[in-house]
């Protein structure tokens, strides 16, 4: 599994929605993190992330401490990047 992490501070990438609940996206390839960075990156995104490596229970238990929503984002899943 693989979570977008910030370069500059060691935090998770989250997607904030319009009622400000904060989700932490699990990509289960490697390739999608990578393309979905890519999207961030050509929409102008300010912070520095990469791909990092995880275990899925140890993320999931990190949102549930710090109030954050996830979810798993399957080879088949479509997203791209909030505007």
């Amino acid at each position: 599994m693989f979570i977008l992490t910030s370069d500059n501070h060691g935090g998770v990438y989250a997607v904030t929605n319009k009622d400000g609940l904060k989700t932490v996206q699990i990509f289960e390839e490697e390739d999608d993190a990578v393309r979905y960075l890519g999207l961030l990156d050509a929409d102008g995104y300010k912070e520095t992330l990469e791909v990092t490596e995880v275990e899925r229970e140890i993320v999931i238990h990190n949102c549930a401490i710090y109030g954050y929503n996830y979810c798993i984002i399957n080879t088949d899943d479509i997203v791209i990047p909030p505007t």
